[in-house]
């Protein structure tokens, strides 16, 4: 009885087993837009804002497809500071963002500096595959 308690509490009770950890190669997503804009000024990186939300499918896509792929997470590693913005909730908070942001459609991916991030900042709007996202990543350094 005591080994089936054990085995129950190291597996997690419930069916809530334990999550596993991330791959060592996901992309580490900050969602405090602050901090993220204080490491993009401390490291000279530019941020790489993900404006998404749960009920987009082509988010989910960027998601499984793009960001998972090792060479778009070795880019962004390298190069930039990866922000995740949650536009899933309808409201003013929302409404603000995607305002200040420029928003028209989801997924929207922009680079911007640690002080600017508006209508006017270089963007990928919609899905796109892991090559363009490569692509569009790399102008962005070369050309923001």
């Amino acid at each position: 009885m005591r080994l089936a308690v054990t085995l129950l509490a190291l597996l997690g009770a419930g069916g809530f087993a334990a999550q596993p950890a991330p791959a060592s190669g996901a992309i580490s997503w900050r969602t405090d837009e602050p901090g993220a804009r204080a490491e993009s000024e401390r490291t000279g990186r530019p941020l790489l804002v993900d404006a998404w939300a749960d009920w987009c499918a082509a988010c989910k896509l960027l998601e499984r497809n793009t960001w998972a792929d090792p060479r778009v997470q070795r880019e962004i590693r390298a190069h930039f500071v990866p922000l995740r913005i949650d536009l899933s909730e309808e409201g003013p908070a929302s409404e603000a963002r995607i305002k200040t942001f420029g928003l028209v459609a989801l997924p929207a991916v922009l680079v911007c500096s640690p002080r600017s991030c508006d209508a006017s900042t270089r963007r990928s709007v919609g899905y796109v595959n892991a090559a363009e996202m490569l692509d569009f990543l790399r102008r962005s350094q070369t050309n923001p």
